[in-house]
């Protein structure tokens, strides 16, 4: 009788703690995974990754490596981002930064991209690298129509593709296409099959590593050299819950997030996010840099949050001949993206995930600030569902931002979420349901 009056304290006392409690396993339920992407076709593939047993670290380096096709103007090769992942399992976050930083004459960066992807796979993936890159070949090859979302960048930035460039003529041919458009990009391809078959050091070193450094005009050795940066998030506890961002040293990113949630928690929920807004610095005018994110949370919690950037929209417009490539244009500001995570370090699991992006005319801070105005609510409000808190944003924030938000039921423990896609932007959402993994 002691036991179960034990058994009963320990059970009372759980049902207490919402978000405590080991409810990951629901009896005879599926699992649900979520993917979110701001392009639709490489959210597809994001979903297809889940659904062959992939893990968050794989789908969003296959939805990072799709858009280089599907959305160029804002995710390249040449260009790079940076990543929030939470482990499940061991219960730690971590920063993976590849940033495309400018190095060279006019702005250019170092190509960031394919190290940053094969770190954050090898790191939070457990598929081959082949899988991963072989979906976005395969849509460089075989186009299956050019997206809302990349159109509507061709008919806003267009205008800075270089007239010599393989991405002029193979996407705008003699004018803004339509939704629909078939526009397939073999030197793309032909580009990615090399990083299938020979891996990410062919990027580095070798004949099209030469290639990559004379387009840019950079020393093959400063290529070679590349590494992307691994380490912590910044990170705010509150309540059983830890916000993870990256942690970065640009101006409108890492520490900047970080005080401004802190500067604003305390404030009524109305106030925070434009508040918020105002700390960073975003006016919502002037050109920016542009960027583009996903988010995932797999089967096993484990959470990934990545914003990726070309830097301009389309980056300098100029092509490398003969790859399918943009050059990018350095960044050393974070206003063109900020992913986040919440998640909860205790049991081990995210209850978050979010980018908030810049559409390359929102001016200064505008990703940083969209992010902000949801990551808020989700963390610090206990009822209002994703949906809901998306419908309810400041108009007045700019930037764009979508995101995963989770609640934990106080009656059973049980974890929901739901998704929220920004409906300026050409992102989706979907949910993958697998069977659960039993003993």
């Amino acid at each position: 009788m002691r036991i179960w009056r034990r058994l009963g304290a320990v059970a009372i006392a759980a049902s207490l703690l919402a978000g405590c409690v080991n409810t990951k396993f629901k009896t005879d339920a599926t699992v649900q995974s979520f993917v979110v992407a701001d392009e639709p076709y490489a959210a597809g593939i994001g979903r297809d990754i889940i659904a062959q047993g992939g893990k968050a670290g794989d789908a969003v380096a296959a939805m990072a490596l799709a858009m280089t096709a599907s959305l160029p103007s804002r995710v390249g090769l040449t260009g790079g981002g940076v990543c929030v992942l939470f482990d499940a399992a061991s219960k730690k976050a971590r920063t993976i930064d590849f940033l495309p930083r400018p190095v060279g004459a006019g702005g250019v960066a170092i190509p960031a991209m394919t190290r940053g992807l094969y770190a954050v796979q090898a790191s939070a993936g457990v598929l081959r690298w082949e899988q991963v890159v072989a979906p976005a070949e395969q849509l460089a090859q075989f186009s299956p129509g050019l997206s809302r979302a990349l159109v509507q960048d061709l008919g806003a930035f267009g205008g800075r593709l270089a007239a010599d460039s393989d991405a002029r003529r193979r996407l705008l041919g003699a004018g803004t296409p339509a939704v629909g458009t078939v526009a397939a990009q073999p030197e793309l391809a032909a580009t990615l099959s090399v990083l299938r078959r020979q891996g990410v050091g062919a990027f580095y070193a070798g004949p099209l590593a030469a290639t990559v450094a004379q387009g840019l005009g950079l020393d093959p050795a400063q290529l070679r050299a590349y590494q992307p940066r691994v380490g912590a998030t910044l990170t705010v506890p509150f309540d059983i819950s830890d916000l993870h961002v990256p942690d970065t040293t640009e101006p409108e990113s890492g520490a900047a997030l970080i005080q401004a949630w802190k500067a604003v928690a305390a404030l009524p929920p109305a106030e925070r996010a434009t508040r918020a807004t105002q700390l960073l610095g975003a006016t919502g005018a002037g050109a920016t840099a542009a960027g583009a994110g996903v988010m995932v949370i797999d089967p096993d919690e484990n959470g990934a949050a990545c914003a990726f950037t070309q830097g301009a929209p389309f980056g300098t417009g100029r092509g490398i001949p003969g790859t399918g490539m943009l050059v990018a244009q350095g960044v050393d500001r974070g206003g063109f993206g900020a992913p986040a995570l919440i998640a909860n370090s205790i049991i081990g699991r995210t209850l978050f995930a979010g980018v908030g992006t810049a559409g390359g005319s929102d001016g200064p801070a505008a990703g940083p600030a969209a992010l902000l105005s949801v990551a808020l609510p989700s963390g610090l409000e206990d009822n209002s569902t994703a949906p809901q808190i998306q419908a309810a944003r400041p108009q007045s924030i700019p930037g764009r931002v979508s995101f995963i938000g989770c609640r934990v039921s106080t009656e059973d423990g049980i974890r929901y979420c739901q998704t929220a896609t920004d409906p300026r932007a050409g992102s989706l959402a979907l949910t993958v349901e697998s069977e659960r993994k039993r003993d």
